[in-house]
């Protein structure tokens, strides 16, 4: 007896045909049968039937595919042989995820294997099914010049150092996980635009790393910091500053005074902060003296 074709997270991908576009073009009935509308003129026995979507140039073809969420994208490798690698050879990919929580790491495991181009985007709900596997994807994400990566996890674990080797971040959104170290030779995140970290743990002189992130990132515009815990192991911080010649926009949410400084924000503009336990704090009195000159300052308490 042969043994029964397994079931995985990919054939949801290529089953075919749930879109409205898909079902058009291949006609398929309500009930999911399939049937031919008669031509009028019957083709000469061997020839392939037209197909206008592959008369298309390849970059408009690109941009409509570009344009699918990702399972529908791959769906359409079942609409003909013509198309059954043409989702592989777009230029570039968006692994978005973080809004499905459930999703089978195998669905993404299979397509960072088929597909050899660009991941522009990646973002997933990491549980307890999918944590074991994150550490593979930033090592392959790291390859694929990804522009913005978020992940949210369901319990916090220690993220691989390849995230530090994704050069080309403009966005950065990490909640509930803990950091690395920096790798020796660190150069930073040049093109870093948004940074947001929520929940986040650092190693032992986090707030020195963290002070390193944001000198290595000159185009950041946005930092968000909800309980961010900068200490490591340490029982106190070491002060550290908060600079950016293009902050424009800062929010801190803390229970702690972790000492931090705020210097050269020459074009900050908004800073919301949540002061937690210390508003008292004479040194949190001076750290508010260095927004004199933002135009929206909120405070709570």
């Amino acid at each position: 007896k042969s043994e029964p074709t397994r079931h995985t997270a990919l054939d949801d991908f290529v089953t075919p045909f749930p879109s409205p576009l898909v079902r058009a073009k291949c006609g398929l009935q309500g009930g999911g049968a399939m049937t031919m509308e008669p031509s009028p003129r019957r083709a000469r026995v061997g020839e392939p039937a037209a197909d206008p979507l592959t008369s298309l140039p390849p970059p408009l073809l690109d941009g409509i595919l570009t344009r699918l969420d990702l399972p529908y994208a791959v769906r359409t490798s079942a609409l003909s042989r013509a198309w059954r690698r043409r989702w592989e050879a777009l230029p570039y990919l968006c692994l978005s995820f973080v809004d499905n929580p459930g999703t089978a790491p195998l669905a993404v495991d299979r397509v960072l294997a088929r597909y050899p181009g660009r991941i522009s985007n990646f973002s997933f709900h990491v549980d307890e099914h999918s944590f074991g596997r994150v550490d593979d994807w930033l090592v392959a994400l790291c390859d694929r010049g990804v522009r913005s990566i978020n992940l949210r996890c369901a319990s916090p674990f220690i993220l691989h150092s390849s995230l530090f080797l994704c050069a080309q971040l403009t966005h950065l959104k990490l909640h509930q996980c803990g950091l690395p170290s920096l790798p020796v030779g660190f150069t930073g995140f040049p093109m870093l635009k948004v940074l947001k970290l929520g929940l986040v743990d650092f190693p032992e002189n986090g707030e020195s790393q963290l002070e390193a992130i944001l000198v290595g990132s000159p185009l950041l515009e946005t930092l968000n910091l909800h309980f961010v815990d900068v200490r490591g192991n340490d029982a106190y911080s070491n002060a550290w500053v908060i600079r950016g010649a293009n902050l424009r926009s800062l929010t801190i949410s803390s229970d702690f005074d972790y000492d931090w400084q705020v210097k050269e924000l020459p074009c900050i503009d908004e800073v919301a902060i949540d002061v937690g336990n210390y508003v008292s704090n004479i040194k949190f009195r001076g750290f508010l003296a260095s927004f004199a000159q933002v135009r929206k300052l909120s405070l709570c308490a």
